[in-house]
């Protein structure tokens, strides 16, 4: 299959890979998000040793290791001596003198550590040493345990300050998601990015020539859909105690978004959803904020979802799976998911308007954001979308996922909830952004396309295609 998105990423990293001198890059993220994918695209037309680490011991792994090296380098009767991993390496740079920038790619690298935690103090001497630099030796470590590979990157660990590059891979945008779906329309693809994100994973399971609801039915609405378990799949390979994270997770599909809500839903203590919430949200699963319009130290903060998959499954899917289980799959889209799915989007659009300003509003307004969130704790209104760009300026947004066009009326009412938020209240300058499923009413067309009233109108078709 034809690989799509990471434009930004792969020029990062090839930029990195092309430098005259050593690189040791960490590459990390949660599991179905591409890693291996884009590392095999990265190493494309480089001489590269590619390893995949399993679970299995560490003497098995080296082994499997050097004949992955004796397949690039050739077998020599010295690499197959070897008794180490440090004698490998070693080896390794011996042989990148006459392989500049040769490549060393190893996959799921805590495998290796689980066998061997002295690893990272071994690659810490093989680094220091000077030995890399010879020829420019480029290694990538890659995993999926985020916490393990986060350690790399810690003071604490025998590779702290080495790394020249590390990055925490997250799911695609809904830009490059359009690309698996060029025969959707704006509307179809957001909504396809609302129920499967941007895991590249689960889009290539997609027929892209069929509605999204066959899709939905399919994969998720059958009893052997592939992804009718994923959520709970996903919890088992990352986390111990799966069962009472996905318990968290629910209960703030319910409407729990403060620890406290969480903890009394669950029947347990504060302390105890902490600690879960705080791996939760290193998988990129939820997000943990506060209101924009609050101090600093105001304990105003509150959980949701952020991986669209969970979102639908707990909303429409576990609910039912009696049903689905049953054969119903078709009967729960039109009597379930169908009635329902306008409310779950209008929860939806606004993350996916969040995610527009956070790329593309240095497009739409001239610079980039220094900050961006929501406002909300008020008694009567909420702003879906507001921020700052770098020159001070404040703006706000409202979306609106229905079948009613936005009118003169929404703008006014965003206006006076800018002025009545303690947030950007009486600056001047403030731009207003209106996101809107059905579109928008003639005279605030008219109205907006004078700039110095600084309206900006974004249909669909805007946030899939910014740059049309």
């Amino acid at each position: 299959m034809k690989f799509l998105g990471r434009g930004r990423e792969l020029a990062r990293f090839k930029e990195e890979l092309d430098a005259a001198r050593p690189s040791l890059v960490i590459l990390y993220g949660r599991r179905r998000v591409g890693k291996s994918r884009f590392l095999r695209e990265l190493g494309k037309s480089r001489k590269e040793i590619y390893f995949q680490a399993t679970r299995v011991s560490s003497l098995l792994n080296l082994e499997q290791f050097k004949i992955e090296v004796a397949n690039i380098l050739g077998a020599l009767p010295v690499l197959e001596s070897l008794p180490s991993w440090e004698g490998v390496f070693y080896y390794i740079a011996e042989h990148t003198r006459n392989n500049p920038g040769l490549l060393i790619t190893i996959d799921e690298f805590p495998y290796l550590l689980d066998g061997d935690p002295a690893l990272p103090s071994i690659l810490q001497k093989f680094w220091d040493s000077g030995a890399p630099a010879d020829g420019g030796l480029k290694l990538i470590l890659c995993g999926s345990s985020i916490s393990q590979m986060q350690d790399l990157l810690a003071e604490r660990n025998p590779l702290y300050g080495r790394q020249t590059l590390s990055l925490d891979m997250k799911q695609l945008p809904l830009t490059d998601v359009a690309r698996f779906f060029p025969k959707y329309d704006a509307e179809a693809i957001i909504s396809t990015y609302a129920i499967f994100g941007g895991i590249p994973h689960y889009l290539q399971l997609f027929n892209p020539d069929v509605p999204l609801k066959d899709n939905v039915v399919r994969l998720l609405l059958t009893e052997t859909g592939t992804l009718v378990d994923e959520p709970n799949t996903l919890l088992q390979t990352e986390l111990h105690e799966p069962g009472f994270y996905s318990s968290v997770l629910a209960a703030i599909a319910d409407g729990c978004n403060t620890t406290s809500e969480i903890a009394s839903r669950l029947g347990v203590k504060v302390e105890k959803i902490t600690s879960y919430a705080a791996k939760l949200v290193a998988l990129h699963l939820i997000s943990n904020t506060k209101s924009l319009d609050v101090d600093e130290k105001v304990r105003n903060r509150r959980f949701r979802l952020d991986d669209s998959l969970i979102s639908f499954w707990h909303r429409f899917v576990r609910p039912s799976l009696t049903a689905i289980s049953g054969g119903f799959g078709e009967e729960v889209y039109r009597q379930v998911v169908a009635p329902g799915f306008s409310e779950y989007m209008g929860i939806a659009f606004e993350a996916i308007a969040l995610e527009y300003a956070r790329i593309h509003i240095q497009e739409k307004l001239g610079l980039p954001a220094k900050e961006l969130g929501q406002i909300w704790g008020h008694s009567d209104f909420d702003i879906d979308v507001a921020g700052r760009l770098l020159n001070g300026e404040y703006f706000y947004g409202d979306c609106k996922w229905t079948n009613a066009d936005i009118d003169m009326g929404h703008l006014r009412q965003l206006r006076e909830r800018s002025e009545r938020t303690r947030y950007g209240r009486g600056t001047a300058g403030k731009h207003f952004l209106l996101f809107s499923k059905a579109g928008f009413s003639t005279d605030l067309i008219v109205f907006a396309k004078d700039e110095t009233r600084r309206v900006h109108l974004l249909t669909p078709n805007d946030l899939v295609r910014p740059n049309q």
